[in-house]
């Protein structure tokens, strides 16, 4: 009774919605209500440090990039990562994801995809690199090549953290919906003129549909830390030694010298304050190191005060769209070659500059 529910043509789609909101509202409210009590503590050890090492020393910057990386992780992504990775593997471990991708078979053949597609696009909600991967199951090689090139577009857990830690923690949880619904509509435009310029008669639905289950905690506690784990022992110390790098770059003076050479992109273009260049550096080796070095390169927690709305949301539209990280990458090359993989790299700066700033413009003209 439950599957028929779930799978019916006028009830499926409302009750997929609901389910979809439903973790949405989880992981924003469980995010919000970790972070800021983690963020204040890592803020006090922070301005105390003048008192226990030489200020403007290199010791001082080492300390202070060590402390921002350790709260980047902890204080900023972790709380959003474990609800967003629990909702995942409760949905996966109930048999959800299937009848998901068989509700959403119509909707895909629209955009000129296969229905099976749709596993790709939410396993990329977690990470990219295994929705890439999982192109594998499309028999078609036109429809594996379109899955993947949409797929790098979603917002993996690194850029759900930053929609969260940035949108949604200064702007709100409505702003940082509308982000994933323009992100939604965006692929399904995209892929849309792929179907164009790459014309295929795509394949009805085959596809095993398992029984529900009821997710056992065990499972659900093991994959969530299997899942984090990645995170933890991968990013979150990529995280910390890129902090500290940062740090050094600053005793040295030597950011600003790079903020410079890219400040007609991140300033003139994107209307972004000039120390934002270097954290789109550090974004390409993972997603989330633009954020946590956002914080480090404008000296402060509270993005809101030193940056408008509209900036905020600019720089979250970039740092979504804008270059697969370095894993995604690896990924591509071997699943599609070199080429392709500059192709699909080229066309997401393309889409990042044009959209990040569009939106720059459009925002500016209503806020006006």
């Amino acid at each position: 009774k439950i599957d028929n529910l779930l799978t019916n043509r006028y009830l499926g789609y409302p009750l997929l919605f609901i389910i979809l909101f439903g973790i949405f509202f989880m992981v924003f409210e469980i995010g919000k209500i970790i972070e800021n009590p983690l963020i204040d503590i890592f803020d006090s050890f922070i301005k105390k440090l003048p008192n226990i090492i030489e200020e403007n020393s290199l010791p001082f910057y080492l300390l202070k990039g060590l402390l921002e990386g350790f709260s980047g992780g902890l204080g900023v992504a972790i709380p959003y990562l474990i609800p967003f990775f629990i909702g995942l593997t409760i949905l996966e471990d109930i048999g959800y994801l299937p009848r998901m991708a068989f509700l959403m078979d119509t909707v895909m053949h629209r955009i000129g995809l296969h229905g099976k597609s749709v596993l790709p696009f939410i396993i990329s909600y977690g990470c990219n690199v295994p929705g890439v991967m999982t192109t594998r199951i499309l028999e078609s090689p036109r429809d594996r090549f379109i899955t993947a090139t949409l797929s790098v577009f979603i917002p993996c857990a690194a850029r759900t953290t930053i929609i969260f830690g940035i949108v949604g923690a200064y702007i709100g949880g409505l702003a940082a919906a509308n982000l994933y619904i323009f992100n939604i509509i965006f692929i399904m435009f995209l892929g849309i003129l792929m179907k164009k310029f790459i014309p295929e008669i795509t394949p009805g639905l085959i596809m095993e549909i398992p029984p529900l289950r009821i997710p056992t905690l065990k499972n659900v506690f093991i994959k969530t830390w299997l899942r984090l784990k990645d995170f933890m022992l991968v990013a979150w110390p990529l995280l910390v030694v890129s902090s500290i790098i940062l740090s050094f770059l600053e005793y040295l003076k030597l950011d600003s010298y790079l903020n410079i050479l890219l400040s007609p992109l991140v300033n003139w273009f994107l209307g972004l304050p000039e120390q934002v260049g270097i954290t789109l550096i550090f974004g390409i080796l993972r997603k989330e190191l633009s954020m946590i070095m956002l914080f480090q390169a404008m000296h402060t927690t509270q993005l809101n005060t030193v940056m408008t709305n509209i900036q905020l949301i600019v720089f979250t539209i970039f740092t979504i769209f804008y270059m697969p990280c370095v894993g995604t990458i690896g990924v591509l090359i071997k699943e599609f070659g070199t080429r392709k993989t500059v192709l699909i790299t080229l066309l997401t700066i393309i889409m990042a500059l044009l959209l990040a700033g569009l939106s720059r413009i459009i925002l500016s003209f209503i806020n006006d």
